[in-house]
């Protein structure tokens, strides 16, 4: 007759935990009376369902949970991370496992402590902690461990150790700051993962035997380490794989040393960001800077536009294109003539641009400041080099917005401003008053100006003296007695 569960010895349930039948072996786990000792070996059971079971016994010893909590399968470590007598310790571990599953059920299970999780992000972000924190970290799952191979405070000694850690991310970490052996860079240089790979890209040196597959792999990380190396050799952009992505073509766009060949097919390249990318190379022979210079796109043409060097020529052409942009970088090249300025001016789009430079020809000033538009008279107003003759005839304009230009030009004969200081619109005088160089008589007569925002507008003014404060502290307006009361009061 079979023998009841409950009335199951310790060594039949030892016998049971070392069946060759996993059915039976989850049973042993599974039993309530199974010693510690046998549950302690059960935990090192190969298969997964053993495991498993173990870390759902509501009754799993502490010592148990914490064997599980390090156990090498997801399963195992997520059931340890729901179980009801999982302790804080153990949580923390887990809390920081490497896994992202395992760390949602843990902190699903509990909420993290709060001096933890601010413990946790001030590592990551390499910040100063306390050794003791750091040390405690070290122990906990494979997250954590990372973050405290990366701190910046991370003894040598624990970087040793980290190098055989079980979690290869960590290894990665611990051998990247002590420095790759050659060994383990070759070894890299074979690994199936690009990252490995990228990390043997920058390392290895130029005439290893693994560096030929290298420079043939595919993976964008790998080629993009390998160019970003200082002493990334000329004679190897020939051994660049053929096509490669978008993100390698536009750092070798940016390569000075680029062979003439490969250069010749980034001209043409169909990603617009490549060849923006060639246009700002610091040298670009007549032939290149032509073949980019008829590029279909404007955003290569307005690359050329802002280089230093850019041809008196393709200005000259440039500067009636289409687009706006490109205009504007024309008009704003500090080798603008005033020859490109008045063909520019045939285009009345470019009018504004026009009428402010300073280096626009008088006669071109002269009929910009016949414009039916009123913002090109303001730009001719407001230019240093338009002659004062002109800025008499615009300080009678009939827009106010004029007006003030003609006041604000730092140009501005002191004639001009006295006739402006009694404009009738405010605004032209409170312009008037914001010069710097405002001389100290106006200031004087604007203090009693109708207008509040203009007697404001001397209070405020560094040049006001003592006198005229006194009088504006007494002013009607509240906001300009508050001023002027401050000003004297040398605040």
């Amino acid at each position: 007759m079979k023998r009841r569960t409950a009335e199951l010895s310790a060594d039949d349930l030892q016998a049971l935990a070392r069946s060759p039948s996993e059915g039976l072996r989850v049973k042993a786990a599974l039993h309530p009376h199974t010693p510690l000792a046998t549950l302690l070996s059960l935990a090192t059971d190969q298969a997964i369902g053993v495991r498993r079971a173990l870390a759902r016994r509501t009754d799993a010893p502490r010592e148990v949970l914490a064997q599980l909590a390090r156990d090498p399968a997801r399963g195992v470590r997520c059931a340890v991370a729901a179980h009801p007598g999982c302790d804080e310790s153990l949580r923390r571990l887990l809390w920081t496992d490497s896994d992202g599953n395992v760390r949602a059920v843990a902190k699903h299970a509990a909420a993290i402590p709060h001096h933890f999780g601010e413990d946790l992000a001030r590592i990551l972000r390499n910040e100063s902690v306390p050794a003791s924190v750091l040390a405690g970290f070290a122990e906990l799952g494979g997250q954590a461990r990372r973050a405290v191979a990366s701190h910046r405070e991370c003894p040598r000694g624990w970087l040793e150790r980290f190098r055989h850690d079980a979690d290869a991310a960590v290894r990665l970490v611990a051998e990247t700051r002590i420095g790759l052996s050659l060994d383990t860079l070759r070894a890299f240089a074979r690994h199936r993962s690009p990252s490995y790979r990228a990390v043997a890209a920058a390392s290895l040196p130029w005439d290893d035997a693994k560096m030929p597959a290298l420079l043939a792999d595919r993976h964008e990380r790998v080629s993009l380490a390998l160019l970003r190396r200082p002493d990334f050799p000329a004679a190897f952009y020939a051994q660049i794989t053929d096509n490669p992505p978008r993100a390698v073509r536009l750092l070798l766009a940016t390569h000075e040393a680029l062979d003439a060949g490969y250069l010749q097919c980034l001209l043409r390249d169909p990603l617009v960001d490549v060849r923006r990318r060639v246009a700002r190379r610091r040298a670009l022979s007549a032939e290149q800077f032509e073949a980019l210079a008829n590029d279909d796109d404007d955003k290569v043409k307005l690359e050329l536009a802002k280089r230093p060097d850019c041809p008196e020529a393709w200005l000259r052409r440039w500067c009636r294109a289409p687009s706006e942009w490109l205009r504007r970088a024309v008009l704003a090249h500090p080798g603008v003539t005033p020859d490109i300025l008045a063909t520019a001016s045939a285009l009345p789009d470019n009018h504004c641009e026009v009428a402010k430079h300073p280096l626009t020809p008088e006669q071109i000033l002269a009929q910009l400041a016949d414009s039916a538009d009123v913002f090109v008279r303001g730009a001719v107003a407001q230019n240093p080099s338009t002659p004062e003759r002109m800025l008499s005839r615009l300080a009678r304009d009939a827009d106010s917005f004029v007006r003030l230009h003609v006041g604000r030009n730092e140009t501005c004969p002191l004639s001009l401003l006295l006739d402006l200081e009694h404009d009738p619109d405010f605004v032209v005088r409170r312009h008037i008053v914001w010069r710097a160089d405002c001389p100290l008589d106006i200031l004087k007569r604007r203090a009693t100006d109708e207008n509040a925002h203009v007697r404001y507008a001397v209070a405020d003014h560094p040049q006001a003296t003592a006198a005229v404060l006194s009088g504006l502290a007494r002013d009607e307006a509240l906001f300009v007695r508050a001023r002027a009361e401050k000003r004297l009061s040398g605040s």
